[in-house]
C-alpha cells in the first residue's frame, strides 16, 4: 500500500513539472524577440568601407555585395567567431556572380583591413586590387598577422615579392597564381614559414633564382611554380621528413639533375617537370614512390633508361609522360601492365629494340604514344587486346610488317590510330566494328584507297601520304565526314572541270553540278609532291570552308585565280610550281578575307613584276615567302605596316631598292639576299630588336644599322673591309654561334677583345637543355625550316635545318695578320674553326687544346712558324686538320687523332718531319717542348669596326640565326656590330632531336 502511494505522488509530480515547462515555453514563444546581432559595429563599419571602395563591372546590375542593414556575420563570404570578429573573408564568389572581376577604386589595403585584424582567412581571388611593388605584402603582413590562408589569385598584383610575408607565422596556404608581374623573389622569401602547406606561384612572370630552401619546409605539401619561363633554380637534397605531395615546375628554367633523394618524397602524388632544362639520368628510385599518380618529365634532356616501373611499385600511377627527351635502351613490357595506368607517352626519344608480348595488360590504358623512336620488330599482338584503348600512336619507328588492320576489331573504343613504315593489310571488313576519328597511315605501301574507309562514318582526319596510290581520288571520299586529308607524296590527281566522265576509281568522276569528289566539310588539304599538272584546280572554289591548302612541289602553272582570296584560308602553300600571275594582287585593293591569312608561301614560282601591295592588307599575316621568283623594282613600305609579320623571305628576285619603312618591327627572320638592292638599308631595320635571321648577301648595299642579338651571321663573299677590333663601345654577342666572315677584305689583328666578345661561343653543350633547330619557334611548331650555306670541315655545306648546338667561326680568305691570340681558348663550344688564307704569323697557340669540342681546324696558307704544339693531340674529336702552307718545323706530334691525318694536312711546310710524312727527323730534332702554361686575361668589351664598301653580287649571305640580332651602329665610320649566340656541339648532333614534321 505504501509503495502505491509513493508511485502515485511521483506520477503527479512529474505531470505538474512537465505542464509547468510547457507553459513557460508557450509564454516565451508569444513574447516579443529581443534584437541580438553577432556582428560588432567596428566590423560592420570596416565592411561598409570595403564595399564603398569596390568597383563593379559595367555589365553588372548590382552595385553592392551585401545588405548593410543585416547581420554582417551572415553575409556571403564572411565568417565570424563567437564574439563577432570576422575571421574569414572570401570575395571570390563575386567573379562567378558578376561574370567579370570587381576591383578596388583606391587600393589602400592598410586602411581597408586595419579593423579586421582577427581574419585568419582572406580570399580576394579575381578581385583586382592593382597593388604595385612590395607594398601590398608588407601591409598585409602588418595588419593581418593571424592569417592562415591568403589567396590573391589573379588580383592584379605586381612585384617584386618581399620577405615580409615570412612574418605571417601561422600561414598555411599562400595562393598568388595568375599575377603575371610579380617578377623576382628575395632569397629570404618564406624563410620561417614552418607551417606552410600550400604555395602556388604559377603564371606569375617570376624571374631570377628560386630559393631552394623553400622545398625543405617541413609541412609543405603543394608547390606550384609552373609557367614562369624565366624562373631558374635547382633541387636541394630532400629530407626524409618531407611532406610534399604535389610539385609542378612546368615550363620554367629549372635545371640540373634530379637528386637521388627524390626517393625521400614518400607522399608524392604528382610530379610535373615538363618543359624545363633538366638533364641526366632519371633516378630509378622514382619507381618506388608508391603514392605516385602522375609523372611528367617531358621536353627535357634526360638520358639513360626508363626507371623500372613495376605493378607493385606504382600501383596508383595514372599517367606517365616522358616524351621529347633522349632516353635510350629497350622498352620493358611491364609498363603496359601497370594496373592503374591510363596515359603512357614515350614519344620522341631514342628507345630501341623489340616490344615483347605481355600478359595481364592494363585494362585502364587509354593512350599509348610511342612515335618517333627506333623501336623495331613486330607490333606485339598484346596491344590489340587492351580493351580501353582509345589512342594508339606508333608513327616513325622501325616496326616490320605486315600488319592486319583486322587485328584491331575488338578494340571498339579506338578513335585515334597512327602507324607508319609497315605494310598494312586491309579488306572491306577491316575495322568494321571500330569507328575512328583520326587515322594516320603514311608510308604503309598502299597502292589504292583502302575500301574499309567507306564504313568509317566518324573519320575527320585521314593521312595516306607517301604511299604508292595512283590515279584519281575516288568518288566515295566525298561522302565521308573528313575535315583533314593528307595525300602528299602520292601520284594522285583531282578531277578537272567541266566534263562529266563515268568510270571506276581510276577515272575522273564528277556529280551533276560539277563538284569534285572531296567532301564539302574539308578544312585542310595537303597534296604536295603529287606530280599534279595543269592550271589551278577549279574545284577548290566550292570549298569555302578550306583553311589549310598545300599544293606545293607540283607542276601547276598559269595564274593563281582571284576567287581563292574570297575563301577563309589561313595557310596557303603553292611553292615550287610554275605560277606566273597573281590575279587578285594585280591592284592594291583590300582582300576580301585579308584578316584571316596567316601564312603565304609562293616561293620558287615565276611570278613577275612589282611586289603585289595588296598582300600588305593581310593584317594577320605572319609568314610571307616569295623568294626565287621574278619580282622587281622596290620592296614597298607597306610591308612595314603589317604588325604580325615575323618571317619575310624575298631572296632570289630582282628587287633594286628597299623603302625606308619596309621592315616590320616584329620580324624574326629577314632574307633579301641575291637581289640587286643598292644604297642604304632602311632605317626601320634598327627597330627589329627580335631579329634572329638576317640575310642580305649578294646585293650592293653600302650601309649598316644596329641589331643587338643575332645567333648566326654569314657575310661570306662580299666586300666588307677594315678591322674587327677593339674600337669604341663595349659590345658582346651573347647568342652568336655561327659567324662566317670569309672571302671579304677584313684586315688588322684578331684582338683578344674580339674573341672575348663572342660569349655565345663560350658555352658548352651542357648549357643547352635539348637539341633545337634555328627557326623552330617562328611558326607552326617548327615546320618552318631556316637554311644557310656554310663551310664545314673544309667543304661547302647547305644546311636545311640548323641545329643550335653547332658552333663555328670562319674568318678565312681575308687579310688578318698578327698572332692568333691565346684567348681563343675560351671559345669552348667551337666545332669548326677556320682561319686559313690570311697572314697570321707566330706560333700556333697551345691554348687551342682547350677547345675540346673541336672537330675541324684549318690554319692553312698563313705565315705561322715554330713547332706544332703537342697539346693538340688532346683534341679527341678532331676529324679534319689542315696546317698546310705555313712555315712550321720540327716533329709532327703523334697519338690520338694525329695518327689519322693525311700528308696533305702538312704539305707546304718543308721543315716538318715524322709520320705521316716520309721525311724523317734528324736525331737532333727533339720532341716539341710543351709551351708554358696559358694565362687567362680579363675579359673586356669590343666593337666590331667593319667598313662596308658593298655586298657583292655573287654568293654573299648575311644570316642572323635563331634568337639573335646584329648591331650595325652608325658613327663617322660605319660599324657593323652584333651577331648571334648559340652553344654548339658536334656534327653528330645534327641528326638528334625529334623527326622533322612532314613538310607542307
Amino acid at each position: 500500500m505504501k509503495d502505491f502511494h509513493h508511485r502515485l505522488l511521483l506520477f503527479l509530480y512529474l505531470f505538474l513539472l512537465s505542464s509547468f515547462q510547457a507553459s513557460i515555453a508557450s509564454s516565451l514563444s508569444t513574447a516579443p524577440k529581443a534584437a541580438h546581432h553577432r556582428c560588432r559595429d567596428d566590423q560592420r563599419s570596416a565592411f561598409a568601407q570595403l564595399q564603398e571602395n569596390l568597383k563593379f563591372p559595367v555589365s553588372s546590375s548590382k552595385a553592392e555585395l551585401w545588405d548593410l542593414k543585416t547581420d554582417c556575420c551572415s553575409w556571403e563570404g564572411v565568417t565570424c567567431n563567437d564574439v563577432g570578429h570576422a575571421t574569414r573573408l572570401d570575395l571570390s564568389f563575386a567573379y562567378g556572380e558578376y561574370g567579370d572581376s570587381i576591383s578596388l577604386k583606391k587600393p589602400n589595403l592598410g586602411m581597408l583591413f586595419q579593423n579586421l585584424s582577427f581574419l585568419v582567412e582572406l580570399n580576394l581571388d579575381n578581385v583586382n586590387i592593382s597593388a604595385q611593388g612590395s607594398n601590398w605584402c608588407e601591409v598585409i603582413s602588418h595588419v593581418l598577422p593571424n592569417l592562415r590562408v591568403l589567396s590573391l589569385s589573379a588580383s592584379g598584383l605586381s612585384g617584386p615579392l618581399c620577405s615580409s610575408l615570412s612574418k605571417l607565422h601561422f600561414l598555411s596556404q599562400l595562393h598568388l597564381d595568375c599575377n603575371s608581374e610579380l617578377s623576382s623573389i628575395p632569397p629570404s622569401f618564406l624563410a620561417n614559414s614552418f607551417n606552410l602547406e600550400t604555395l602556388d606561384l604559377s603564371y606569375c612572370g617570376l624571374n631570377g633564382s628560386f630559393p631552394n630552401n623553400i622545398f625543405l619546409l617541413p609541412k609543405l605539401q603543394y608547390i606550384g611554380l609552373s609557367e614562369n619561363l624565366l624562373l631558374s633554380g635547382q633541387f636541394p637534397e630532400f629530407s626524409l621528413n618531407s611532406s610534399i605531395q604535389y610539385l609542378s615546375l612546368r615550363n620554367t628554367s629549372f635545371s640540373g639533375n634530379i637528386p637521388l633523394s627524390i626517393s625521400n618524397l614518400k607522399s608524392l602524388k604528382e610530379l610535373d617537370l615538363s618543359r624545363c632544362k633538366f638533364y641526366g639520368v632519371i633516378p630509378p628510385s622514382l619507381a618506388n614512390l608508391t603514392q605516385l599518380e602522375a609523372l611528367d618529365l617531358s621536353f627535357n634532356s634526360f638520358d639513360g633508361s626508363i626507371p623500372p616501373f613495376q605493378r607493385d611499385g606504382v600501383a596508383n600511377l595514372l599517367s606517365l609522360s616522358l616524351q621529347h627527351n633522349q632516353l635510350k635502351g629497350i622498352l620493358y613490357s611491364s609498363l603496359f601492365t601497370l594496373p592503374s595506368l591510363q596515359n603512357l607517352d614515350l614519344s620522341s626519344n631514342q628507345l630501341s629494340g623489340h616490344l615483347d608480348e605481355f600478359s595481364d595488360g592494363s585494362s585502364s590504358l587509354v593512350i599509348i604514344e610511342l612515335s618517333n623512336n627506333n623501336l623495331s620488330g613486330s607490333i606485339p599482338r598484346s596491344i590489340f587486346k587492351l580493351p580501353s584503348l582509345i589512342d594508339l600512336n606508333l608513327l616513325y619507328n622501325k616496326f616490320s610488317g605486315p600488319l592486319k588492320l583486322g587485328d584491331f576489331k575488338n578494340q571498339r573504343n579506338l578513335e585515334f590510330l597512327a602507324i607508319s613504315g609497315v605494310s598494312v593489310e586491309s579488306d572491306n571488313r577491316s575495322l568494321a566494328y571500330v569507328q575512328l576519328t583520326t587515322l594516320y597511315l603514311p608510308s604503309c605501301n598502299f597502292t589504292e584507297f583502302p575500301n574499309f574507309l567507306k564504313t568509317q562514318n566518324s573519320l575527320t582526319l585521314l593521312d595516306l601520304s607517301n604511299n604508292r596510290i595512283q590515279g584519281y581520288v575516288p568518288s566515295w571520299i566525298r561522302k565521308t565526314t573528313l575535315s583533314t586529308l593528307y595525300l602528299s607524296g602520292n601520284p594522285v590527281d583531282f578531277p578537272k572541270i567541266p566534263p562529266f566522265v563515268k568510270g571506276n576509281h581510276s577515272t575522273p568522276i564528277y556529280n551533276e553540278d560539277g563538284v569534285s569528289s572531296f567532301p564539302m566539310t574539308l578544312k585542310n588539304l595537303g597534296m604536295s609532291s603529287c606530280n599534279i599538272t595543269g592550271s589551278f584546280p577549279e574545284f577548290i572554289k566550292n570549298h569555302e570552308t578550306l583553311v589549310f591548302l598545300d599544293l606545293s612541289d607540283n607542276k601547276l602553272g598559269g595564274q593563281i585565280p582571284k576567287w581563292i582570296w574570297n575563301m577563309s584560308l589561313k595557310y596557303v602553300n603553292l611553292s615550287c610550281n610554275k605560277f606566273d600571275f597573281l590575279d587578285q594582287f594585280s591592284n592594291p585593293i583590300s582582300l576580301p578575307y585579308s584578316d584571316t591569312l596567316i601564312t603565304l608561301d609562293l616561293h620558287a614560282n615565276k611570278l613577275p613584276g612589282s611586289f603585289p601591295k595588296a598582300i600588305c592588307n593581310c593584317s594577320q599575316l605572319s609568314l610571307l615567302d616569295m623568294s626565287h621568283n621574278q619580282l622587281r623594282r622596290e620592296i614597298p613600305d607597306c610591308l612595314g605596316k603589317v604588325p604580325t609579320l615575323t618571317v619575310l623571305n624575298l631572296q632570289g628576285n630582282n628587287f633594286d631598292s628597299i623603302s625606308s619603312y619596309a621592315i616590320a618591327s616584329n620580324l624574326l627572320s629577314l632574307k633579301i639576299s641575291d637581289n640587286r638592292v643598292e644604297g642604304k638599308l632602311p632605317s626601320s631595320l634598327a627597330n627589329c630588336s627580335k631579329l634572329e635571321v638576317l640575310d642580305l648577301g649578294g646585293n650592293m648595299i653600302r650601309d649598316t644599322f644596329p641589331l643587338p642579338a643575332l645567333k648566326i651571321l654569314v657575310l661570306q663573299a662580299n666586300k666588307f673591309y677594315g678591322p674587327v677590333g677593339n674600337r669604341g663601345t663595349a659590345t658582346t654577342w651573347p647568342m652568336l654561334h655561327v659567324m662566317d666572315l670569309s672571302s671579304n677584305e677584313f684586315t688588322g689583328n684578331l684582338s683578344k677583345e674580339f674573341v672575348q666578345s663572342l660569349v655565345g661561343m663560350q658555352l658548352t653543350s651542357n648549357n643547352e637543355s635539348r637539341a633545337r633547330y634555328v627557326g623552330e619557334n617562328y611558326y607552326m611548331n617548327g615546320r618552318y625550316k631556316e637554311s644557310v650555306t656554310i663551310t664545314n670541315k673544309g667543304r661547302k655545306m647547305y644546311m636545311e635545318r640548323i641545329i643550335t648546338l653547332f658552333t663555328c667561326l670562319d674568318l678565312s680568305n681575308n687579310s688578318f695578320h698578327g698572332e692568333i691570340p691565346e684567348e681563343i681558348r675560351i671559345l669552348k663550344s667551337l666545332i669548326d674553326l677556320t682561319l686559313s688564307h690570311n697572314k697570321f704569323l707566330g706560333q700556333i697557340p697551345s691554348s687551342l687544346s682547350d677547345l675540346t669540342e673541336l672537330e675541324s681546324l684549318d690554319l692553312s696558307s698563313n705565315l705561322l712558324s715554330g713547332e706544332i704544339p703537342p697539346q693538340l693531340s688532346r683534341l679527341t674529336f678532331l676529324a679534319v686538320m689542315n696546317l698546310s702552307y705555313n712555315h712550321l718545323e720540327g716533329r709532327i706530334p703523334q697519338g690520338n687523332q694525329f695518327d689519322t691525318f693525311p700528308n696533305s694536312s702538312y704539305e707546304g711546310n718543308p721543315r716538318l718531319c715524322g709520320p705521316p710524312l716520309t721525311r724523317k727527323c734528324n736525331p737532333e730534332v727533339n720532341e716539341p717542348a710543351t709551351p708554358p702554361a696559358d694565362h687567362e686575361d680579363s675579359w673586356t668589351e669590343y666593337i666590331l669596326d667593319w667598313k662596308i664598301v658593298g655586298m657583292g653580287y655573287a654568293s654573299g649571305i648575311v644570316i642572323g640565326f635563331s634568337v639573335g640580332y646584329t648591331i650595325l651602329s652608325e658613327m663617322r665610320i660605319k660599324w657593323f656590330t652584333d651577331l648571334i649566340r648559340l652553344a654548339g656541339n658536334r656534327e653528330r648532333w645534327f641528326n638528334q632531336g625529334q623527326r622533322s614534321l612532314q613538310s607542307w
